[in-house]
Formats: structure tokens, C-alpha cells, sequence
């Protein structure tokens, strides 16, 4: 979207030097209109590489210009339309041919900003591309597209690997506490289920 600034060069442009009426009317609809912008990236936390068996998190953040915090946009302007209707967005995750979908999201945020994150773990190497749409289901003409693209590797160059000893592999397949005490929990029941079967067949004999 242009700045004020370079808006006025054009309306003096297109409407000449008494441009001043015109250009505050196109001022006044952009003021109304939802505006946002759309930016998306992808990364591997902590790592500048992405390697298979990483999970890539994809983050989206739609910034909404004429909004205010805690504020909505209004209704949508038509003559002909049957009932009060306000403008949605939504958010479309596809490949680069837009033959596949990963993700469709619609977005409600009473923020100035609306920030969301896809996480995936990568299974091949190569190149991954994103494409995210963000469509409005009342305006034409305001929607956005934003595209990344990952190189993914088989196997990482400079990271340290760590040669973990016997005793820290087996302590992490043992079970954890909470586990155990769960797994005791489970046993204490099928327990007392099977108590109460009894009781229930001596009572009927």
C-alpha cells in the first residue's frame, strides 16, 4: 500500500491541480476499508539449517492498518445486499501449483495484529514451498499472497552431534513418574473392578 504521501503525488496526476475534493473522498474510503498485510516465514528454532526430522514452524502475521486494539472493522457497504454483513478473512495454506491444502483458517482477533504458527516435522530433503492466501469473502481486489521457500538437507554440517552414554538412553525409555504412578493407578483399578465382580456373583448365589 502507497504512503499518504505518494498518494497525493498521483491524485494530483489523475485529477490535476484541484484535486483536493477528490483525493479527500479516496482518502475517506481507504480509511474505511479492512487493510492488513500479509508476511509469512519459515524456520527451524534455535538452527540455521533445516535438517530431515526437523520441525519447520511456519509463521503467518496479518497487520491490520486501519484498526485500532479491541476495535472491528465495520459493515460492508452494498445496496443490494439482503442484511447487515461484516468482512471476514481467511487464511489458505497450498503448494506452489495450489493443487494440495494443508491448512484453511478463519481469523478473529480483537489485536491490531493476528499472528499464527503451523508447526511440521520435515520428512524428505529438498526444496518445500509454501503459499499462503489471505482472502476477504466481501472485498475484491484486497486479497494477498505470500510464498517461502526452505532448502532441506539430509543431514546437518554444522551441527555438534552428542554421543549420549548407555545410562542416559536407558533412563529415557524408562518411564517417567508421573507414568509409573499412572500405570499403578490403572492396576489399583482393574483391581477393585475385579472385587467388585465378586461381591456382585456372591450376592446373587
Amino acid at each position: 500500500m502507497l504512503a499518504k504521501e505518494q498518494r497525493e503525488d498521483s491524485y494530483k496526476k489523475i485529477f490535476g491541480d484541484n484535486h483536493t475534493e477528490k483525493s479527500n473522498e479516496v482518502e475517506k474510503c481507504i480509511d474505511a476499508l479492512p487493510l492488513v498485510k500479509l508476511t509469512m516465514t519459515a524456520f527451524v528454532e534455535g538452527e540455521d539449517e533445516i535438517v530431515v526430522g526437523d520441525i519447520l514452524t511456519c509463521k503467518l502475521e496479518v497487520k491490520y492498518h486501519n484498526l485500532a486494539k479491541g476495535q472491528k472493522s465495520g459493515y460492508v457497504h452494498s445496496k443490494m445486499y439482503p442484511y447487515l454483513k461484516r468482512d471476514n478473512w481467511f487464511i489458505i495454506i497450498t503448494d506452489e501449483t495450489f493443487t494440495g491444502l494443508a491448512a484453511v483458517e478463519k481469523i478473529t482477533t480483537t489485536e491490531d495484529v493476528f499472528i499464527k504458527e503451523f508447526k511440521e516435522r520435515i520428512q524428505r530433503p529438498g526444496k518445500i514451498a509454501f503459499t499462503a492466501i489471505l482472502a476477504n469473502d466481501s472485498y475484491k481486489g484486497l486479497d494477498q499472497f505470500s510464498k517461502v521457500e526452505v532448502d532441506v538437507v539430509a543431514k546437518a554440517s554444522n551441527r555438534v552431534e552428542f554421543n549420549y552414554s548407555k545410562d542416559d538412553i536407558k533412563a529415557i525409555k524408562e518411564p517417567t513418574l508421573l507414568q509409573s504412578a499412572l500405570e499403578i493407578e490403572e492396576e489399583e483399578t482393574d483391581e477393585d473392578e475385579e472385587l467388585d465382580e465378586e461381591d456382585e456373583l456372591k450376592l446373587k448365589l
